[in-house]
């Protein structure tokens, strides 16, 4: 007999599509008692969404984040290699560090940055030692601009976190790949570099990914000390025209394409620099 083959029918999911209709319906309803309540003005959403105003204060937002992480990543690895090295001073400084930056509320580091390193510092002298070549001799509350401070601030906050990411993407390495990389007679920073961080950044890309959506919030915070990022942009528009709601959401609606765009970003990286 010729074999017979009969065709699988799935089932019908009605409680899923049930589900989800009723999702649909509650969405609805909340979003046509929002419309019709009056209490939002479409027109100013419309006119500052992709205003000048916006467009500068995304754009210094993307800066400073961009920024913050790049250089938390530099020094996060740093900071990982002291804390897994069998050098104990180093390891100790390294987890130190990561206790007070991760201890502290981001804000309160900002603050700092800004208001108390000036007159801690006074003058800020940058230049190659022991040379006549100077790139910055001014004083400190003109060198820790809002931009400045912020950027101390995040990046060196950040760099806690990112250590301890990284570290854990270290510790993730299989340890017989170092063991027969020493038993080869290669160097040890070779080892390090080639081997271990390279299989390293792979593992953490996701997370890396998150910390740096992490931080184009965190720039919010940058409002505080006067650095003209989102938040501060949409705060001195409406505190002109008092649209509250409008110019939140208006806020609220760059927050997501720029996260959206890291997350379309990191997708691809991920797919390109898969983790095994």
């Amino acid at each position: 007999m010729p074999d017979v083959y009969f065709p699988v029918r799935k089932r019908t999911p009605w409680g899923q599509v049930l589900q989800g209709v009723i999702v649909l319906l509650l969405v609805g309803w909340l979003l046509s008692g929002f419309i019709t309540s009056g209490v939002f003005d479409f027109a100013t959403v419309a006119q500052y969404l992709i205003g000048p105003q916006l467009l500068i204060g995304v754009w210094n937002t993307l800066t400073l984040a961009t920024l913050a992480t790049a250089i938390a990543l530099v020094l996060g690895t740093l900071v990982a290699l002291m804390r897994i090295s069998e050098n104990r001073v180093l390891s100790a400084v390294a987890s130190v560090y990561v206790f007070i930056f991760r201890g502290t509320p981001m804000l309160v580091q900002l603050l700092i940055w800004f208001y108390a390193i000036p007159r801690m510092v006074g003058q800020v002298t940058i230049g190659i030692p022991f040379t006549d070549i100077v790139f910055v001799n001014e004083s400190a509350s003109s060198f820790f601009t809002p931009f400045m401070a912020g950027l101390f601030a995040l990046s060196l906050a950040e760099t806690g976190y990112m250590a301890e990411v990284i570290r854990s993407g270290i510790l993730g390495v299989d340890q017989g790949q170092r063991d027969a990389a020493r038993a080869l007679g290669v160097r040890r920073w070779k080892i390090t570099v080639q081997i271990v961080l390279a299989q390293a950044f792979r593992i953490v890309l996701p997370a890396t990914g998150n910390q740096y959506i992490m931080m184009i919030k965190n720039t919010s915070l940058a409002y505080t000390i006067g650095y003209m990022e989102i938040l501060l942009t949409v705060s001195r528009i409406y505190y002109a025209n008092f649209k509250y709601l409008e110019l939140l959401l208006v806020a609220a609606f760059w927050y997501l394409v720029l996260t959206a765009l890291i997350s379309i970003l990191q997708q691809v990286l991920e797919r390109r620099f898969p983790a095994r």
